[in-house]
């Protein structure tokens, strides 16, 4: 068996898997250790009793089409991953419940009283008609918002592409530029977009887990842009279909994958990483280094004391946690029709104000603010005939299992679940539990023990204005350990997402194979 390798890439998540591809695909001797049996991390699936189900992706903005795909569908075509992708013609449809008083409220589309039923059409143009359809006066600057998120990506293609023109950079993108460093509250302000309208508008914070007030207006630009632009996509047989993708275009390119292989120290020599142990026994040896697991966990566990760069472990600290996630994945014997579900994407929550719903997260799971999912509205066969598969999400921030006693865990798994189950039939005025046939929960410690990272973030670290996407892309190299050791993942420059998480092993890649073709 070899036990020298160009590359070694610790942990076959997301990140992981395009790391090892990219580096694979360039000619490296390349070894990718998962210690679980399969590889994806979150993009996996499980199986209960009939129903296969997939543990964390909500959508992805659409692939587009196979002469005018984005760019991890770029990443997926050029690595020879092939993936079987199913689009929604849909972005989100947001409902805030409104008590019998709430001079508000209103008798929604489900013959509930609610103070916002919202469900927003893909095209710039239709989403910016619905959303001056429900609060006057925002048409104009919602079209402003994609106006300038195309610009924004056309000045991103002309810094990516080498071919820099000061002039036009100033001229042409001098507003997008302008918004750097600007919250998304600022600049929908400054926009006049009215504040009823910015509730609607902002509905994804819960996407990237940072409200308008923390958020810079680039970022959720990007991410606005992408789904309102193509809609949503989904891989037929979900997330763990990229995976398998991506396990396959590494071995086709030579690449060698071990699962069941936990890297249990890092080796060192004259103050660099040079191999690790594998399971607390095998030693392997490498000359670059790309980690997909949380710096939270890696550089206390992997590195004895003294080995990490004091500066290394500062920032690691430093950072706070990102928000954490309980998931309700209820298998149904009746179909999405006879449920009454006809939406992919549901947001239920206590108040339109974004902000609001992300201070409300606070210190506590429960059933404030509710994703509800339906599978079969984008993949109608991925459940048995008959049948259809919802999930549910919630999303909380800090430590809320502390006090929790080990006794009372399933009683307050059931209790949360039973809460959002009831959240969602009350909000929507439809049937759910006479017809559960397969249920499962997740709280915080089930995505710890499966994703290895603090609290169960997928998330990573915190996004906020001084620590978002343009100032981790600045910092990106600085902020890694050794010369010859990258980070990668949800922790890195965009945060959480499955699109951000490859972008994220690609980068780290980039940098390794630029490192070995110069010979350093």
């Amino acid at each position: 068996m070899n036990n020298n390798y160009d590359v070694i890439v610790i942990g076959a998540g997301n990140g992981g898997l395009a790391a090892a591809a990219y580096c694979a695909k360039a000619g490296l001797k390349t070894l990718l250790l998962e210690k679980h049996n399969l590889p994806g991390g979150s993009a996996s699936s499980f199986v209960r009793g009939r129903f296969e189900f997939e543990p964390s992706l909500h959508e992805l903005f659409g692939v587009g089409l196979p002469d005018n795909p984005t760019d991890y569908a770029k990443m997926f075509m050029e690595l020879g991953a092939n993936v079987d992708w199913r689009s929604h013609n849909s972005t989100y449809r947001l409902i805030v419940p409104a008590e019998a008083d709430d001079p508000e409220g209103f008798v929604g589309e489900n013959g509930v009283r609610v103070k916002v039923d919202a469900s927003m059409p893909v095209g710039f143009e239709a989403f910016s008609r619905k959303l001056d359809s429900l609060v006057p006066g925002s048409y104009e600057p919602a079209m402003k918002v994609f106006r300038l998120s195309t610009l924004m990506y056309e000045a991103f293609d002309m810094l990516t592409s080498g071919k820099i023109n000061p002039v036009k950079l100033l001229t042409k993108y001098g507003d997008v530029f302008k918004m750097a460093g600007h919250t998304v509250k600022e600049c929908l302000d400054e926009l006049g977009m009215p504040e009823k309208a910015q509730g609607i508008f902002t509905a994804y914070w819960c996407y990237m887990g940072a409200p308008p007030m923390r958020f810079d207006m680039l970022y959720y630009m990007s991410m606005m842009h992408g789904y309102v632009e193509r809609g949503a996509s989904m891989p037929h047989l979900r997330s763990h279909e990229m995976s398998c993708a991506m396990d396959k275009a590494i071995r086709d390119n030579g690449g060698e994958i071990r699962y069941n292989s936990e890297v249990t120290k890092v080796l060192m020599k004259d103050g660099k990483p040079c191999g690790v142990v594998i399971n607390g026994s095998t030693e392997v040896y490498g000359r670059y280094f790309i980690c997909n697991v949380h710096p939270g966990f890696a550089l206390p566990d992997l590195f004895a004391p003294g080995e990490v760069p004091e500066d290394a472990n500062k920032k690691v600290n430093g950072r706070p946690i990102a928000a954490s996630l309980v998931t309700v994945y209820l298998g149904m014997n009746r179909t999405k029709e006879q449920l009454g579900f006809h939406d992919y994407s549901i947001f239920i929550a206590p108040t339109s104000d974004s902000d609001r719903q992300f201070h409300l997260s606070q210190g506590k799971m429960g059933a404030d603010f509710v994703i509800i999912n339906c599978m079969n509205e984008a993949i109608p066969d991925c459940s048995p005939e008959g049948t259809s598969i919802l999930f549910l999400t919630g999303i909380c921030y800090g430590d809320v299992m502390q006090g929790v006693k080990p006794q009372d865990y399933k009683k307050l798994k059931t209790k949360i679940a039973d809460e959002m189950i009831t959240r969602c039939e009350q909000t929507l005025g439809l049937t759910i539990k006479p017809y559960i046939e397969e249920i499962e929960i997740g709280l915080p410690p089930t995505f710890s023990r499966y994703l290895n990272t603090p609290n169960g973030t997928p998330y990573g670290y915190q996004l906020d204005l001084w620590d978002s996407m343009l100032p981790r892309t600045i910092q990106y190299e600085k902020d890694q350990p050794f010369d010859n050791f990258y980070f990668c993942g949800a922790s890195q420059e965009r945060g959480d997402g499955y699109g951000c998480a490859y972008y994220s092993g690609q980068k780290a890649a980039g940098l390794v194979i630029k490192q070995f073709t110069e010979g350093k």
